[in-house]
Formats: structure tokens, C-alpha cells, sequence
């Protein structure tokens, strides 16, 4: 029985297009500069275009992309404005702080959109006594919420009220384009509303690894120098960018395919006794459930033993839908909570 792997889209493997991409790439000679690849040139070109950026940068990881991103705006003992369960402040180990010497200022939120009030306040200037506010982070799709969307009035406003200030703005838009995709909107629509942009190639678009950074011509050309001191001036580098400009031609349409999983996911989890899903926050590819008599940590080992990975997030579990996930793998995660939640129950 083949395993169902639901604890992110990241481990969705690359597609047989992808994997022909990377194998002719690897014929291509990747150059010896930074920027002198020409797989990695059409890439970044691409990913540029789309989100109507000037330039862009091909980078190992969206957290490196999100790190180089504060590292140009803040000096040691700056703050960057954001809130308390975004990814810079839960999942990316301190180093805005350990490399940058930025500190965070966290405002209120609810499923990702900021408190206005708050946040106008956390933009006051600095003084001798209080330090400056040299970056506004956004996230897009907000992942602890579930990956719940930011409007574009929303994000609009937040922006505005740092721009006003003459505060840059970065997004950290791991999963813009399922952002996007349930907007009905142009990617570039959301990007246009920050300086800086990073998103992943390896996640909703399913290329191997990778991420991208895009910005304007000036920022991008001090990233190429940051990602380097960062250590991420990886090359050759061509195989993988391969990956990405299919990742970026062939599965951005499809991403509204995964939000359709999703959703049957949580209404059928919703529908079974001992567990809870809301398929009305279920807005992109990653569903939260909560089990009413066992512990997160049991639930996931039990729902190994059937077949079916997921991850233990809080109170409950987090469900992510990729590529790989089909209407039969729905049925069978399906199939395995309710034996799992009927064995629980016999144990009571």
C-alpha cells in the first residue's frame, strides 16, 4: 500500500516534466559567476516577470530569501514590524536576530490580517531610547492560521500605513500563488504591495527545492552579496532551476485543484464523529483538524500505521494537499481517521 504523505507539499516529488527539464540541464555548462548560469538567468527572468518585479534571485530556501530580505533593510538593534505567529517569528530560528541584529515588534493579528491600530502604532519612529522600525513583514498565505488568505484590501492597508512612514515592506509569500489562486488575482497584484517578495518553488508548485527573492534591480543585485555571506551562493545551479521554470510554467494553474482537495478533505473530516475540521476556514491547500479524545502526537502515530503521514500542529493536526493527492487519497485519509478515531473509541 503506498504511503500518503499529507505533512506538507514540500514533499511532493517533482513531476515527470521537471525531472526531464533537470536532465537536460544538466548538459547545459552552468558558467562560473553567480548570475552566469542560463538556466538560473531564465528563471529568474520568469519568476521576475510575473510578479512584475524588476529582478529576482534563485535562492536555496524561502527562509534564506525571507533572511536576506530583512538583512538589507535592517542594521543590528533595528526592528522589523510583524506579527506574534508569522514564519520569521515561529519556524526560522531566530536569525533575523543571530544574523542580522534585528529584533522583531509583534502586533495582534487574526488569521494573519493585522490589527490597523496596532500596527500604526509599532510604525512610530524610533528615538534614543526606542529603537527603529526599518521593516514591515506580510505573510501570504498565513500558515498557522491554516493557510487562510490575506485580502488584498487588507494587505493594502498594512502597507500603506508603513509605505506612509517610509518603511519598506517585505511578504513573505511562501504560498503566494495559492494566495492568489483563491483571490482571483494576478500574483503580481499581491507583490506590487511589497518591496520584496520571496515565495517557494518547492512547495504548491512542486519543484524539488528551491525558492525565489524578487525585488527591485538595486535590491537584488546587494541580495546576490547577502545570499553569499549567508552561504547560499550555491552553483552550478542550473539542475534545479530547470525545475523551478517548469515549477512556474506548468503548476501555477493547478494550484485551485489542491484547494478543492483540500476542501473535500475537511468537509469528510468534518463529517466524521470524534474529530473536527472547518471546511469553511479551509481557503488554499492545508486543513486543520482537531480529535475530541486523543492527544495529537497518538493520532498522527496511529494514522501512520495506516498508511497516511500527517503532522501534529498545536491542539490538532495539519493536513496539506499537493500534487500527488488524488480523490482516491482523500478517501483513503478518510477511511483511515475513522478506524484510527474507532479504535480510540474501544480503548476509552
Amino acid at each position: 500500500m503506498m504511503q500518503i504523505d499529507l505533512r506538507s507539499d514540500f514533499v511532493a516529488r517533482p513531476t515527470k516534466a521537471m525531472v526531464a527539464a533537470m536532465t537536460r540541464a544538466a548538459e547545459i555548462p552552468g558558467g562560473f559567476g553567480p548570475r552566469e548560469d542560463p538556466t538560473v538567468s531564465r528563471l529568474e527572468e520568469l519568476a521576475a516577470s510575473i510578479l512584475g518585479k524588476e529582478d529576482a534571485l534563485f535562492m536555496p530556501t524561502c527562509m534564506m530569501a525571507n533572511q536576506v530580505a530583512i538583512h538589507l533593510r535592517c542594521r543590528p538593534g533595528d526592528v522589523f514590524v510583524t506579527e506574534a505567529e508569522s514564519h520569521v517569528v515561529t519556524s526560522e530560528s531566530s536569525a533575523a536576530s543571530a544574523l542580522s541584529g534585528a529584533m522583531p515588534r509583534l502586533v495582534p493579528a487574526k488569521n494573519g490580517v493585522l490589527d490597523a491600530e496596532f500596527l500604526d502604532a509599532a510604525l512610530m519612529d524610533g528615538d534614543a531610547q526606542r529603537s527603529r522600525p526599518a521593516l514591515l513583514i506580510l505573510e501570504n498565505t498565513h500558515v498557522r492560521s491554516g493557510g487562510r488568505v490575506v485580502s488584498v484590501a487588507d494587505m493594502k492597508q498594512a502597507s500603506d500605513l508603513a509605505r506612509g512612514r517610509g518603511i519598506d515592506v517585505h511578504l513573505d509569500g511562501a504560498r503566494v500563488f495559492n494566495a492568489a489562486t483563491a483571490l482571483c488575482c494576478p500574483a503580481a497584484d499581491l507583490a506590487a504591495l511589497a518591496d520584496t517578495v520571496s515565495f517557494n518553488l518547492n512547495k504548491g508548485l512542486g519543484a524539488p527545492l528551491g525558492a525565489i527573492l524578487a525585488g527591485s534591480r538595486d535590491a537584488i543585485a546587494e541580495a546576490v552579496r547577502v545570499r553569499q555571506m549567508f552561504g547560499g551562493g550555491w552553483r552550478p545551479a542550473g539542475i534545479p532551476a530547470a525545475a523551478g521554470v517548469v515549477a512556474m510554467e506548468t503548476m501555477v494553474e493547478r494550484l485551485g485543484e489542491d484547494h478543492r482537495t483540500a476542501k473535500q478533505l475537511a468537509t469528510g473530516l468534518s463529517a466524521i464523529e470524534g474529530i473536527g475540521a472547518d471546511p469553511s476556514t479551509t481557503e488554499t491547500n492545508i486543513v486543520l483538524a482537531r480529535a475530541h479524545s486523543v492527544a495529537p502526537d497518538r493520532l498522527v502515530a496511529r494514522l501512520a500505521t495506516q498508511g497516511v503521514l500527517v503532522l501534529p500542529f498545536g491542539a490538532g493536526i495539519r493536513l496539506v494537499t499537493h500534487h500527488e493527492i488524488t480523490q482516491d487519497a482523500v478517501e483513503r485519509t478518510l477511511a483511515a481517521v475513522r478506524t484510527v478515531l474507532a479504535g480510540v473509541k474501544r480503548d476509552l
